[in-house]
């Protein structure tokens, strides 16, 4: 690698450093806003914002109307928790009927990879992923998202949105 791409890779790094110093910050301070204040130690994640966006679609030619149904791998999906930045592990869960698309498996694996480095509440990456599935199905009978984390203080937390009841 030339020096002159060693430099611009540092650069990138010390760009999303900063950014996700920066956001941590942000979100430390909008919970210490209702009393919330993370105990031990913090580590520096990343909006959500910065999640892959891009989920490609073929098309779906057949009028036959199927159930579609992905589920990652217990392990497989994680974020980090937005008070600590320790990964919270979980299952996602993706069920639909097509209308006019799929979704390419590959790209949604790289979708779901990008979550490690966000930090967000549990119950806020389920609404993210139903919009980003949403508007890249565009038209599916129907769509249903569930994200199950693994038990924390002893606590199950399932998350589950259907747009047939939305």
């Amino acid at each position: 690698m030339s020096s002159s791409n060693d430099r611009d890779l540092e650069k990138v790094y010390q760009d999303l450093e900063e950014q996700a110093v920066r956001h941590t910050r942000l979100a430390l301070d909008h919970m210490k806003q209702y009393g919330i204040e993370p105990e031990g130690e913090v580590r520096p994640f990343l909006p959500p914002s910065e999640r892959n966006e891009e989920i490609k679609r073929l098309p779906y030619e057949h009028d036959a109307r199927q159930v579609v149904t992905y589920e990652t791998e217990a392990g497989e999906f994680s974020a980090l928790c937005p008070f600590s930045g320790l990964p919270d592990f979980g299952t996602l869960r993706i069920e639909y009927v097509p209308g006019d698309w799929i979704v390419e498996l590959k790209s949604l694996k790289y979708y779901i990879v990008s979550w490690r480095q966000v930090g967000a509440a549990q119950e806020d990456l389920t609404p993210i992923i139903f919009d980003d599935l949403m508007q890249h199905l565009d038209n599916p009978e129907y769509l249903v998202v569930t994200t199950e984390y693994n038990v924390r203080g002893g606590i199950n937390t399932t998350c589950t949105i259907d747009s047939r009841q939305q």
